[in-house]
């Protein structure tokens, strides 16, 4: 299994079960997140398939620096996948412009500087695949969620645009999760809110259900791209 892997976000939720599911079927993984500790167990665990790398994806010199450190671990990067990502919830007259910045600074900025920062590499080995974790969210808006949505949508719309100036050099896959049962609900400054979601995404996927996902879509032989994976939970009455 020669392909190295990027993953953002890759300390909790479905990050870190992207990294379990991929070291485990022999992938070479750069796991990021803004703090590596909870990761050293896993680095352990696989070391010559793993470099923990500390970055804030909203911070594209630390992109850049997380890129320069796996091509020059691993000699190259073969797949993004761009996990991190961030959700506060409010109605839209209780929102607070603060977490408005923050949202699109890491859903929208953060999705674009590892492109950025991956691109040159996957063009010049003509070969690439750039997988996005997007939501459910960017094809329907719900309450409370108006923010959150707006910056889901223009990762999808973006999303088109990329695909058609990649055509035939890099795969894109989008992968959209409905609710699924991570620590997410935590970034929620309203009470209320963070409850209710708490209640909802206990009945949610889980997230190592997203993760075998995305090891479909990179499994794919080179000729096939998976061009969209929408995900939701199924209760059966």
């Amino acid at each position: 299994m020669s392909k190295t892997i990027i993953i953002t976000g890759a300390s909790k939720g479905i990050g870190r079960s992207a990294a379990e599911v991929l070291l485990k079927a022999g992938y070479r993984c750069a796991l990021a997140a803004r703090r590596t500790d909870s990761l050293r167990e896993l680095a352990d665990q696989y070391p010559d398939q793993t470099l923990l790398q500390p970055a804030d994806v909203s911070r594209l010199e630390e992109v850049k620096r997380l890129v320069e450190a796996t091509v020059k671990r691993f000699g190259g990067v073969g797949v993004l996948v761009n996990n991190a990502g961030l959700g506060t919830f409010d109605p839209i007259q209780d929102g607070k412009p603060d977490e408005w910045d923050r949202m699109i600074d890491v859903n929208i900025k953060g999705v674009l500087y590892a492109i950025h920062a991956v691109l040159p590499h996957m063009l010049q080995q003509q070969d690439g695949h750039i997988i996005n974790l997007a939501s459910v969210a960017g094809h329907h808006v719900y309450p409370n969620g108006a923010v959150y949505a707006a910056t889901k949508h223009a990762f999808s719309s973006r999303l088109g645009g990329i695909r058609q100036d990649l055509r035939g050099k890099v795969r894109v896959t989008p992968i959209s999760p409905g609710a699924v049962n991570t620590p997410f609900p935590e970034n929620i400054s309203n009470p209320e809110l963070r409850a209710h979601f708490r209640e909802n995404l206990g009945n949610g996927l889980d997230p190592a259900v997203v993760a075998q996902a995305i090891h479909q879509a990179i499994a794919y032989p080179d000729k096939v791209m998976m061009s969209e994976i929408i995900l939701r939970p199924f209760h059966r009455q």
